[in-house]
């Protein structure tokens, strides 16, 4: 596309095989992407703040701004936060739904599944016919089944081990010791897959093995045994088998183990699932001109996404949508016809490539906010 750099937006590409796998994979943070930019253009960035608790008012020092509210860094300092603060909680729960989504793939494509259930209340089913019993409460990120060797998976995900204290390391088995409680077999062989996903930074692997024994201390005969097998596979009973993996090596290695096959593609897979989705800028470019729209309107007064659609109103928007290149082809011959009007110093960077690049970037976010229909 001319001398500009690529963008890959996934919310303006067709959905053929391939896209679709990955949006299905990433449809979390795409939803996160979709809100952040339909803030941007419906001038909703601001009002984030009437969201904040009355908590955070003080122990975030946001009422001591107010008191200062004449000078402009106390006046954006509020704003600043509240979208800082609805970003990462936001992205913090959306970003284990990609890693149940991965797992789910592998399980589908890999592991010989015939069952990988979507909704709770199927899972629920299974189990609840597994054991003979009536379970209602579950929390469990993934499930698979393999009816041909009559093995189920269960697993819980996270993405690192050093977040969480002893009660978010103890709820990993919550599940297990309730099914424990039952005091009836499966009526599969059941495999419980503790997954850390990023095993970096793991000095709390000790802790978190503890924490696990004393969740279940009531149905293990043996405490040092159990903390030496757990890694491999610990026996809790004939039918159920406890795991804790670190890093995505060791839970592949897991998931071959238990599908009884030495088949190299479920080593292969997270790591191609992995690449397959890492090239895409809809949420980080989304959130990124949000903070600088956001820093630019409360500081300086103006708005880039007004002038914008000042612009658009004297050179016309005609997007073409048959396909991806149609699209950006519309974009680019957009943004030939704002450049030589956009006069307005209002673009926090030095180089014509990079102020370029800015407007470029803000008109397709806004065809994108046009695709979704806002």
């Amino acid at each position: 596309m001319g001398n500009y750099q690529d963008r890959i937006f996934l919310l303006l590409l067709d959905n053929n095989k391939d896209t679709k796998l990955i949006k299905k994979i990433l449809k979390s943070p795409l939803g996160l992407s979709q809100d952040i930019i339909t803030k941007i253009f419906n001038n909703d960035l601001s009002s984030l703040k009437e969201d904040l608790d009355k908590i955070k008012m003080f122990v975030a020092g946001i009422s001591r701004t107010e008191k200062l509210a004449t000078y402009k860094l106390p006046q954006y300092y509020p704003h600043m936060f509240a979208f800082h603060q609805f970003f990462q909680s936001s992205f913090r729960a959306r970003q284990g739904k990609v890693l149940e989504e991965m797992i789910k793939n592998i399980l589908e494509n890999y592991a010989n599944c015939d069952e990988v259930p979507d909704k709770v209340v199927r899972m629920q089913e299974i189990l609840s016919q597994s054991f003979n019993s009536t379970i209602q409460n579950l929390d469990i990120d993934v499930m698979g089944l393999n009816s041909f060797s009559n093995n189920m998976i269960l697993l819980q995900l996270r993405s690192r081990d050093d977040t969480g204290g002893t009660t978010a390391k103890g709820s990993l088995v919550d599940l297990l010791r309730m099914l424990l409680r039952l005091n009836k077999l499966p009526d599969k062989n059941l495999l419980y897959l503790v997954c850390i996903w990023d095993e970096r930074n793991s000095q709390q692997k000790n802790s978190t093995i503890a924490k696990i024994y004393s969740s279940l201390k009531d149905f293990i005969k043996d405490e040092q045994e159990f903390k030496e097998k757990i890694v491999d596979g610990y026996a809790v009973n004939k039918k159920i088998i406890l795991k804790l993996a670190y890093g995505t090596e060791e839970i592949s290695n897991a998931l071959v183990k238990w599908t009884q096959t030495n088949d190299s593609k479920i080593m292969d897979g997270i790591k191609n699932i992995i690449k397959s989705i890492e090239n895409w800028d809809d949420l980080w470019l989304a959130y990124s001109i949000a903070n600088i729209e956001l820093e630019i309107m409360n500081l300086r007064g103006i708005s880039n996404i007004d002038i914008l659609n000042q612009k658009l109103k004297e050179v016309g928007l005609e997007v073409d949508f048959t396909d991806y290149k149609t699209i950006c082809n519309s974009v680019e011959n957009t943004v030939n016809k704002i450049l030589p009007i956009w006069n307005e110093n209002t673009i926090p960077f030095d180089s014509i490539s990079d102020k370029a690049h800015y407007i470029r970037d803000l008109l397709f976010l806004k065809v994108i906010y046009l695709k979704l229909g806002n």
